[in-house]
């Protein structure tokens, strides 16, 4: 049983694996300040929550929603997000604390799936120290676990600058060695993708790109953070499966979409700070 709870470990552990590299900038936490979107009511927000809420019924947190449901869903949590009452969730107080994943449309672990297990993942963001922990639970009632998986991280605010996708240029680099004639070496790309544990990782994938022309004027940290990997730690029974130290710079862009008083955050995560490559995180606050 353990041999095989290891296997499905090291496969997780593949998802965190990249070495990127970022100047570091300080995390502030500042008052909060209302948005100028003021047209939301109390009232149409919480019908609005009460509409994506039900939406999730029969998704089982997001691991059986079909496309159909996903884009529904998205709709849903998109008209949230323009009603953000905050200016800079990033930077609120509010961030702090224990958090449950209700619906996510990220890949296991994150999405409280570990090799066959189900349970239900939770974030622990500790804002004085500037960490955070995810934390995968197995059934899922802490009191009742028997298998878990936890990612400790460190987290700044995001200075703009996108993190470069390696999977896509992986998938360049086999394009032109492929056209090439003269090639007579087996495309390493290749080898890769036919590797399930380099099939894993690219959703993780990206390291800092030092040459781009972004907004410097615009305040990216006031809504996003870079988030940088430290450990992942797997326990079967209690039992040390496999701990796991990440290499300098392994990080992901958070951009804090929607955040409330009454215990509601969205979070879209992608792998360059991209839209087109982020995943959605809608989470409740966990007493």
């Amino acid at each position: 049983m353990l041999l095989k709870l290891s296997h499905f470990a090291v496969i997780s552990l593949c998802f965190f694996s990249q070495s990127n590299g970022f100047s570091h900038t300080h995390h502030r936490i500042s008052i909060d300040r209302p948005s100028t979107n003021l047209f939301a009511t109390v009232d149409s927000i919480t019908d609005l929550k009460a509409e994506i809420e039900k939406s999730f019924l029969g998704t089982d947190r997001g691991l059986k929603a079909t496309s159909q449901q996903q884009d529904m869903i998205d709709e849903l949590v998109t008209k949230l997000e323009n009603s953000c009452p905050l200016q800079e969730p990033a930077r609120s107080p509010l961030m702090g604390g224990k958090w449950i994943v209700d619906y996510t449309t990220a890949p296991p672990p994150s999405n409280g799936q570990l090799g066959p297990f189900k349970g239900i993942a939770r974030q622990i963001i500790d804002l004085e120290k500037g960490t955070y922990l995810n934390y995968l639970s197995v059934p899922g009632d802490i009191n009742k676990e028997w298998l878990s998986a936890t990612l400790e991280a460190t987290f700044e605010e995001w200075d703009g600058v996108l993190l470069e996708d390696e999977e896509s240029n992986e998938i360049i680099e086999s394009e032109e060695m492929e056209s090439d004639e003269s090639q007579g070496q087996d495309n390493d790309s290749e080898d890769d993708n036919d590797n399930i544990f380099g099939l894993i990782t690219s959703f993780f994938n990206g390291k800092a790109s030092a040459d781009q022309n972004n907004e410097r004027s615009k305040d990216y940290g006031a809504d996003s953070w870079k988030v940088d990997f430290k450990t992942l730690t797997i326990k079967a029974f209690g039992f040390k499966l496999v701990e796991k130290k990440f290499d300098e710079g392994t990080s992901r862009v958070w951009k804090m979409s929607y955040l409330d008083d009454s215990g509601t955050r969205v979070v879209r995560a992608g792998r360059t700070g991209k839209k087109e490559d982020d995943v959605l995180f809608y989470m409740s606050r966990e007493d």
